[in-house]
């Protein structure tokens, strides 16, 4: 009965039989998942938060000012190696792709992210 309403692919979308699973497991076992089922519903908000603010960062990525400067081919400066004797110089519009995947994970919102997360 616990394998059909509880291990299956089928009722994930179904609450835990908590009941099931204190009768068969016992009672830490049963308060286990218990608390393991509040814990992962309170981190659907913070889920969402964090896609919005990922989301936010994929549409002002091509409003960032340092990105479109490093992107920008006519600013094409001349970098001084990164280490002493076998690199050799580099121009700055060849880390566009860092630059431009950076602003998605660190733009203004996510400063609001980490507070929200601080106080969640």
């Amino acid at each position: 009965l616990l394998c059909e309403e509880w291990a299956s692919y089928g009722v994930f979308y179904k609450y835990q039989p908590i009941d099931l699973v204190r009768k068969y497991f016992g009672e830490k076992i049963g308060l286990y998942f218990a608390w393991l089922g509040v814990y992962t519903q309170m981190l659907i908000p913070a889920s969402i938060v964090g896609i919005i603010v990922f989301l936010y960062g994929c549409a002002t990525v091509d409003e960032n000012i340092p990105s479109m400067e490093m992107c920008d081919q006519r600013n094409n400066i001349t970098m001084c190696p990164l280490c002493d004797s076998t690199c050799s110089y580099w121009k700055l519009s060849s880390a566009c792709a860092t630059a431009r995947a950076s602003h998605l994970f660190d733009n203004p919102a996510t400063v609001f992210f980490s507070v929200f997360m601080a106080l969640w």
